[in-house]
């Protein structure tokens, strides 16, 4: 993968990371709103994702695009398992 595509995927995943522990964190939070707030910042990763799969098919980079978007099963696998925890 392209350094500019690793760099941009891990200040990502970073960000959403850190979200999440904040939130994990924050204890004034009902359990339905942190829920939901879990929920909008792996759909804001997923957009965030898809986006960058998008800039690496048009740039014709196809060895970055698979590795997006093995990134992006990586992820959606992830989530999957977390729900069904």
């Amino acid at each position: 993968m392209q350094p500019a595509y690793a760099t941009l995927i891990n200040e990502l995943v970073q960000e959403y990371r850190t979200k999440l522990a904040n939130l994990r964190y924050a204890t004034a939070i009902a359990p339905e709103l942190r829920q939901w707030l879990t929920n909008d910042y792996a759909y804001r990763l997923s957009i965030d994702l898809e986006d960058a799969l998008d800039d690496a098919y048009a740039a014709g980079d196809i060895v970055s695009a698979r590795q997006i978007d093995s990134v992006i099963r990586q992820f959606y696998t992830d989530q999957e398992a977390a729900s069904a925890a």
